[in-house]
């Protein structure tokens, strides 16, 4: 996940703060929360982001239109907006596609829960869940989500196989059971824009 630099000012004051970009999110990027004086902000309407690209060292200055407070899954994060907010990550293998679109997992037939797709392959998926939820290893997942920008559904059949963290919050990779055209059509798209 991409680090990036905010310099911003909360009451009265100026801080340099860093967080992580999550996702795309609506017209922005959904980050980790954003603290000041150990106080997590509500809201921020001007902003200066800095990002270094790792891989170049090319550092990209940008302002944000607003920071905002939001809650996910009973987990607090911060919606930055502006006209340039969009980053992407690069530095993935050339199978995985980067795709940050809300989507709901049926964990095991019984219990749904809100995810954000993070990027997938034809092979896997790897979802982003709020510190709230969480699934286990071996777990099945029927997994539905929009593809950006019309109304069409794509649903797949998944299994859990890695668990790990992005800061304090739960994720998961999987490994998608049922290869079907509509999957693979998703993913020749994605790859087709690179």
């Amino acid at each position: 996940m991409a680090e990036i630099t905010i310099k911003m000012v909360h009451n009265n004051s100026e801080f340099s703060v860093r967080t992580r970009v999550l996702t795309a999110y609506g017209e922005g990027i959904l980050v980790t929360p954003i603290s000041c004086e150990g106080q997590t902000i509500d809201y921020c309407s001007r902003a200066m982001i800095e990002y270094t690209e790792p891989a170049t060292g090319l550092k990209h200055i940008f302002e944000s239109d607003s920071i905002a407070r939001t809650d996910f899954n009973g987990t607090d994060f911060h919606v930055i907006r502006g006209k340039e907010i969009i980053l992407t990550d690069r530095n993935r293998k050339a199978e995985r596609h980067m795709v940050q679109v809300m989507g709901q997992a049926v964990v095991n037939h019984r219990k749904t829960i809100n995810v954000i797709v993070n990027d997938i392959s034809v092979r896997g998926v790897s979802l982003l869940i709020g510190k709230d939820q969480s699934v286990k290893m071996g777990d099945e997942i029927n997994l539905s989500f929009f593809k950006a920008g019309c109304m069409k559904r794509i649903s797949t059949k998944c299994k859990v196989v890695r668990l790990f963290k992005v800061g304090v919050y739960n994720a998961a990779g999987c490994v998608i059971n049922n290869v079907d055209s509509d999957i693979t059509l998703y993913v020749a798209e994605k790859k087709a824009r690179i």
